[in-house]
């Protein structure tokens, strides 16, 4: 049985060599995920771990949790506006009020992003 011919690349840290190693095919979703991209990622690691370990081995699987992670924010800060527009803000001075009232639009926004954007399997 012949071994593999893997070809990788090392780097010095600390006088120690490592393998230069990434999870994705860019670099660019080598970056850290924001909130809704750690949920959508969470979920599909426990819900379909067949899809998971499949996008993971291709490569693509960060710049998918990119995407929904960018979808999810967008989508949350326009339905936020839309509320904003049907239930405006208080006319008060209570600075606590008026952050109650868009906390709660945000939430509900949120709820309905999670169940539409996030938490389904890509």
């Amino acid at each position: 049985m012949s071994k593999p011919n893997i070809n990788l690349k090392y780097s010095e840290q600390d006088g120690m060599m490592l393998p230069d190693l990434q999870i994705s095919n860019s670099s660019e979703a080598d970056q850290p995920l924001g909130r809704y991209g750690r949920m959508a990622l969470e979920y599909l690691r426990e819900n379909h771990p067949e899809r998971f370990t499949t996008l993971k081995m291709d490569g693509s699987l960060m710049e998918i949790m990119h995407r929904v992670q960018d979808e999810a924010t967008g989508k949350i800060e326009a339905l936020t506006q839309q509320m904003l527009q049907q239930e405006p803000l208080p006319q008060t001075e209570d600075i606590m009020v008026r952050t109650r009232h868009l906390n709660s639009l945000k939430l509900m926004a949120e709820e309905t992003v999670l169940q539409s954007v996030v938490l389904i399997p890509r």
